[in-house]
């Protein structure tokens, strides 16, 4: 009886034993499947770490080789360089995480198996391959920080730039519509002889015609005043209307480039300049004296 008593604790105790290695064994393996896991995991992370730095690279190269031709160009490359460091940083938090994990499951496996050397050293491997990853990425997400700020100096110096020539710009179109303008201005009058006389637009020079009797010649002043003209634009205006009367041209102008003319060259109802530019050629002041 005292045998069998003892066996039957042996077979208790034998029993116990073997449940307890069984809960091991299957702790031992669920923790092998969750470090192939995170380690699957961390392997794709390091693949599209391993692309963003390609594209960041290719950026880098691309930059070198391509002078960029305005701010439009520039901006682009520099949104670019953004969202690829962005998406870097993105990764590398998702890879922390995993190594977070990682490290985890890497104490529970030492805790159940010390002797599980290969699985230990593999996670160990891959680690360090993730503490390497880290540094090339946060060093390539630095160098391209410089880059994107050395590129906002550039884009804001273009900007300056572009201010400076659209205020030249605007500078030089108003001098430029100045000078149109005081190129097509020109000045007409219109009186009789006497009324221009006293308004001194007309001169009387020489001698009388026949010694003490008859008219003196007249002729424009040599200094015209243009505030007793009306000021006209020689292109625009083309049509001038004449009060009531006949008109002779007594300025340097052509009449022949002007209608309607009489056979004695005089003028009524209104003055049509046809040709403007010959018209206006010899003088911009243009001096209508009533018969």
């Amino acid at each position: 009886m005292a045998l069998a008593g003892c066996d039957n604790g042996a077979k208790q105790q034998l029993a116990t034993i073997s449940h307890t290695d069984s809960l091991r064994v299957d702790s031992l393996g669920s923790v092998r499947k969750d470090l192939l896991e995170e380690v699957m995991t961390s392997t794709q992370f390091v693949n599209q770490i391993n692309t963003e730095l390609a594209k960041a690279r290719a950026l880098a190269a691309e930059q070198k080789n391509v002078q960029l031709d305005n701010n439009s160009e520039m901006q682009q490359v520099n949104d670019e360089r953004k969202r690829v460091v962005a998406r870097i940083a993105h990764l590398v938090a998702r890879l922390d995480s995993v190594q977070t994990r990682l490290a985890s499951t890497r104490k529970q496996a030492q805790m159940l198996s010390k002797k599980d050397s290969t699985l230990l050293e593999q996670v160990a491997t891959y680690e360090k391959s993730i503490a390497d990853l880290q540094a090339s990425a946060a060093q390539e997400r630095g160098n391209f920080q410089k880059q994107i700020e050395q590129q906002n100096g550039q884009i804001a110096a273009l900007n300056g730039q572009v201010d400076t020539l659209t205020h030249v710009r605007a500078d030089l179109t108003g001098q430029v519509t100045d000078l149109t303008t005081e190129k097509n201005t020109a000045y007409y009058i219109v009186g009789t002889r006497d009324e221009l006389i006293k308004k001194g637009v007309l001169v009387a020079e020489g001698g009388k015609r026949f010694f003490l009797v008859g008219s003196r010649n007249i002729s424009p002043a040599r200094q015209l005043d243009p505030s007793a003209f009306t000021k006209i634009d020689r292109l625009a205006d083309r049509k001038i209307n004449l009060p009531e009367g006949t008109y002779e041209i007594l300025s340097r102008q052509n009449p022949t480039y002007a209608a309607p003319l009489s056979k004695d060259g005089k003028i009524a109802g209104s003055l049509e300049i046809q040709q403007p530019e010959q018209f206006w050629a010899p003088s911009r002041f243009l001096i209508l004296v009533r018969s």
